[in-house]
Parts: structure tokens; C-alpha cells; sequence
């Protein structure tokens, strides 16, 4: 089952999504943070992340920046 990472800080929007997402039978994991998002991606290489831009702890275009970086020289 495809894993989808959710880093957004918004409660309830974070709350449809899941429901949206579980119901197409996909595992979902989420974090209200950059940084411990990026924390756990770091840990369970989902397959997707859907990414808010405005975070507290780090900001999105950072988080996917690091995604990339680490992809590319892991």
C-alpha cells in the first residue's frame, strides 16, 4: 500500500485529507511541523508528500529542497 506524508498545520484540513486518503486505501502519515516532517520522511520514505508552503519549524520550499537534496546525494 502506497504511503502518503502529510506536513501541514492545519488541524482540520490535515483531518479531511487523511479521510480522503485512507478511504483510497492509502497509509497516511502526517506531521504539524517542517521540521518533524522532514524528521519523519527522513525515517519512512513515503512515497508521496503533499506540503504546506507555511510551516513553523522550517518553511516547505526548505523541506522540499532538503527532500531533493537528500534524494539526490542520500
Amino acid at each position: 500500500m502506497p504511503t502518503i506524508l502529510i506536513i501541514e498545520d492545519e488541524p482540520e484540513l490535515v483531518k479531511v485529507l487523511r479521510s480522503y486518503l485512507e478511504q483510497a486505501e492509502y497509509t497516511v502519515l502526517t506531521a504539524y511541523r517542517g521540521d518533524s516532517g522532514l524528521s519523519i520522511w527522513e525515517h519512512k520514505r513515503p512515497d508521496l508528500v503533499i506540503l504546506d508552503l507555511n510551516l513553523p519549524g522550517m518553511d516547505g520550499l526548505n523541506i522540499a529542497r532538503e527532500i531533493r537534496r537528500r534524494e539526490i546525494h542520500p
